[in-house]
């Protein structure tokens, strides 16, 4: 028997392991946008009505807290708001959390830019700003229940890296 044949059948019968879903190499998907579903959202989610505020992890417990800041939670999925004006974007993030949040979606990435900030008046940033203020204080607060800016690799300043509430059956 050669080298070759006694490897053959050594190795008959032998598969390939599956490799682990929670993987680096794992790049999140966009979400797909349709409108013709409609989204709801439970009443009890909107009941709670508890706004969230960017950096405060006061409506977590500690070792949750802890993974967030830490960025343990993979993104699921990714919003990207380049070249995307102001009313479009409001739409867009609106639609997309609450599609994330209905398929159940853990951990979601809102990427926004960073804009122009050393330049009076320029009007640029203005997304950075105002994401911010549409995830407290718009109807998709009750479905969040913590986000921040993320690591520079994932965005820094430029990115919002939220985190869902889990959906209730």
């Amino acid at each position: 028997m050669t080298e070759d044949e006694s490897w053959q059948e050594a190795v008959k019968g032998v598969r390939r392991l599956k490799t682990n879903r929670h993987t680096e190499e794992i790049i999140p998907k966009e979400i797909e946008l349709r409108r013709d579903k409609v989204t709801t959202v439970t009443f009890d989610v909107l009941k709670s009505g508890k706004n969230v505020v960017k950096d405060d992890f006061s409506q977590m417990d500690g070792a949750l807290a802890k993974r967030f800041k830490r960025e343990v939670y993979k993104v699921e999925a990714t919003l990207d708001l380049h070249g995307v004006t102001e009313k479009a974007a409001f739409e867009q993030v609106c639609d997309f959390v609450k599609q994330a949040y209905n398929c159940g979606k853990r951990c979601i990435l809102i990427v926004t830019g960073k804009g122009w900030d050393d330049v009076p008046f320029s009007g640029k940033g203005v997304l950075r700003k105002a994401v911010p203020e549409w995830l407290s204080k718009s109807e998709i607060s009750p479905l969040i229940l913590a986000f921040k800016n993320p690591s520079e690799s994932m965005g820094g300043a430029g990115a919002l890296y939220i985190l869902l509430r889990k959906k209730q059956r």
